[in-house]
């Protein structure tokens, strides 16, 4: 039997395509200094550094979709899923600003959600953005290499309970 309920890796998949239109026109530079258009997503992890020569700076500018868990309160509410978008901007300006680049980046995100707060096409795989969002900087100087991050959460439906003794109960 094949099962049409929406999972989280489902939800991931979609925030990583929206996210990677919503940055494409993000100007940045990548770790050899060159002027790059747009930002690559990537699911839960960088991917692995398989070379002595590989260091994960290789993949700037980025963002990661991290999904850190899900709760829900009873049998009949959907799934809570927190969704941790975490950007890394390059960036090798003197004048240190960086940091414009990456709240630009935080502002398309959390503005997207907030005005429209479904993701994908209603009624078919579609999740819903709560309220509740949050965004922060780094604290520390990492010139040229910029972080920041959005915490979202999203509503997912998730099965009914089956009870096969209280399926059959009448009051």
């Amino acid at each position: 039997m094949q099962n049409d309920l929406m999972v989280a890796s489902d939800l991931q998949d979609a925030l990583v395509t929206e996210i990677t239109e919503l940055l494409s026109e993000t100007s940045s530079t990548n770790a050899q200094g060159e002027a790059v258009t747009g930002v690559t997503g990537y699911k839960q992890f960088l991917p692995v550094l398989r070379n002595d020569d590989d260091t994960p700076d290789m993949y700037f500018p980025y963002f990661i979709v991290r999904l850190d868990g899900a709760t829900t309160e009873d049998d009949n509410d959907l799934w809570n899923v927190r969704a941790n978008i975490l950007i890394g901007i390059h960036d090798e300006g003197d004048d240190n600003q960086g940091h414009k680049v990456m709240l630009n980046a935080i502002t398309r995100i959390v503005n997207r959600f907030s005005q429209e707060a479904t993701l994908g096409k209603p009624g078919h795989k579609a999740f819903r953005c709560q309220s509740k969002m949050e965004w922060a900087l780094q604290d520390e100087d990492t010139w040229p290499c910029f972080f920041g991050g959005v915490s979202l959460t999203f509503s997912v439906p998730k099965p009914s309970r089956k009870d096969p003794i209280l399926d059959g109960y009448d009051e």
